[in-house]
């Protein structure tokens, strides 16, 4: 008799929905090797991307995203909860390939919380870096327009001062008669 077809010897379905922690550590695990952090850089999940991400990717609630993830990912065989590098840039490399626009979309997200986090946004300034999470509120130090400094180089085109530009003259164009009947290419 085949062990695997008596009662109780039975692989698990993995179609059932992850249990919390079991998601919560294959999107630590995830994100980690997304954003590894090392010199002066915390990780993605030091800083707690691997939350925010479930808040981005789960609150509206998408039926079986988790369990689409872990497919993905091939969760159950282990290679991203594995203590080889290697295996774990494998079960992240065969996700992109299983799913890109997924993979793109959790990358994105990561990214993006990753770099909104007081913690990197702090390990940007200490680089010497401005930098400020709402950046329109008070803008960045700029040294003000200085004519030689700023004006182009490239040798394209040509730089005119405010004060030398003048209006075009545009009264041979008939404007205040001249109606537009037709748009498109036809006209």
């Amino acid at each position: 008799m085949n062990p695997q077809s008596q009662p109780g010897t039975e692989k698990p379905e993995h179609n059932s929905r992850l249990a919390p922690t079991e998601l919560a550590r294959m999107l630590r695990l995830l994100v980690d090797e997304l954003i590894p952090g090392g010199e002066g850089w915390p990780s993605a999940s030091d800083v707690g991307v691997h939350g925010l991400l479930s808040l981005r990717l789960f609150a509206d609630g998408t039926p079986d995203l988790a369990l689409k993830l872990a497919k993905a990912l091939d969760w159950w065989k282990g290679g991203l909860d594995s203590d080889d590098a290697g295996a774990r840039v494998r079960a992240v490399e065969g996700f992109e390939a299983a799913d890109p626009d997924l993979f793109d979309r959790i990358y994105t997200a990561a990214v993006l919380a990753y770099y909104e986090t007081p913690f990197v946004v702090e390990a940007i300034r200490q680089t010497g870096r401005p930098y400020a999470i709402l950046p329109h509120v008070a803008g960045y130090p700029m040294a003000p327009f200085d004519a030689e400094r700023d004006a182009p180089k490239h040798g394209r085109g040509r730089y005119i001062k405010t004060e030398e530009v003048r209006p075009v003259d545009v009264s041979g164009l008939d404007l205040d008669i001249a109606r537009t009947e037709r748009w498109g290419i036809e006209r």
